[in-house]
């Protein structure tokens, strides 16, 4: 059953499709992938893929993809958003419940549904390579907001939404994608400024939480990546009241391989996280994580805690969902009273939301 906790990555070519990823595809099937993350695609095929997929593996698996931008970010001819940070420069909170809504129903329509948005990161370093107008901004309050707005939209529309790169990655130099950033503020100011925007979403009962690969010494004074770190990720389940699905940012990330003597799906899952999302090797994911149970490295414990929580986010994503409220205004919804009444969520300064 443990490979229900891999998520292997199937990415469209111009000249072939989805055609090459056949073999990826049929070993995911075989070692029971919990679903897949995708990445591009004509919409007609991307709909009749996971489609396809369903039947093949016989029961519903979980479909994501980034989606910041609307579904037209990965699927052209769907509708592709402004940046959050032109959305929240227009100051329009019914546009942003409308971006939201519009991503999660056309990504629905495809059988995407798991949209890996949005961005809770704050946009506090003009040299940060990677975050810049993917975030809402740099006020925490702020972003917060708009963070929780767009989660209570997207999920009422009917796909789980996701907060990432926990526990913020908006003050880093480097790109994980290369390497492994670190974020040197001290505790007080973390919780004053990057953790606000997660307290913010997990209040709005966001479904996911992505981890960054990123070193945080004032959580973790070893200096092991968040992905990787218990006390992070302690640090997110009791400091911050998290108890939905905790997935990784790409494994196949140079963040993440940088530790080539250990496999980084089995850390990943020893320190807490519950879904691997794009293992470089899925095959050797599962197998790897299978000699780890065999040898006690990884107690069998873990791994339960971590298909629960998979088969949540499961029932979440599989089960019915009452309409979204008009796009037109936010009244009358949960994501509009949170942004009409901001003073109803409390905070106080370094001890995070409650």
């Amino acid at each position: 059953m443990h490979g229900r906790l891999i998520l292997p990555a199937l990415r469209w070519r111009d000249d072939t499709g989805f055609d090459h990823e056949a073999d990826n595809i049929a070993s995911a099937l075989r070692f029971g992938a919990g679903g897949f993350i995708l990445f591009g695609g004509k919409p007609e095929v991307v709909r009749a893929l996971t489609a396809d997929l369903r039947e093949r593996a016989g029961r519903p698996l979980l479909f994501a993809a980034d989606l910041e931008r609307g579904a037209g970010q990965q699927f052209p001819g769907l509708t592709e958003f402004p940046p959050p940070a032109a959305l929240a420069a227009l100051d329009d909170l019914p546009a942003i419940l409308d971006a939201a809504r519009t991503t999660a129903r056309e990504a629905l329509e495809l059988g995407i549904n798991w949209v890996l948005a949005p961005d809770a990161d704050l946009d506090l370093e003009p040299a940060n390579p990677i975050v810049q107008t993917r975030s809402f901004g740099a006020d925490p309050a702020t972003v917060g907001v708009l963070v929780a707005n767009w989660v209570r939209a997207c999920q009422e529309a009917g796909a789980l939404a996701c907060i990432k790169h926990f526990p913020g990655h908006g003050r880093t130099t480097r790109d994980s994608h290369d390497e492994v950033p670190l974020v040197s503020a001290d505790l007080a100011t973390l919780e004053a400024t990057d953790l606000v925007p997660f307290s913010i979403g997990i209040l709005a009962k966001v479904a996911t939480v992505m981890t960054g690969h990123l070193r945080v010494p004032a959580l973790d004074p070893t200096g092991t990546p968040a992905t990787f770190s218990a006390p992070m990720l302690r640090y997110l389940r009791e400091e911050l009241g998290f108890e939905g699905l905790i997935v990784t940012d790409a494994l196949m990330m140079g963040a993440a391989v940088e530790d080539a003597a250990s496999n980084p799906s089995v850390r990943a899952l020893i320190a807490g996280c519950d879904l691997l999302c794009y293992p470089a090797d899925p095959q050797g994911a599962y197998d790897a994580i299978a000699e780890a149970m065999a040898t006690g490295a990884l107690p069998e414990a873990r791994v339960e805690e971590a298909l629960v929580r998979y088969g949540e986010a499961m029932l979440r994503a599989h089960s019915p969902h009452p309409p979204a409220p008009s796009p037109a205004s936010g009244e009358g919804s949960t994501a509009g009273s949170l942004w009409t009444s901001p003073l109803s969520i409390s905070w106080r300064g370094g001890q995070g939301v409650r």
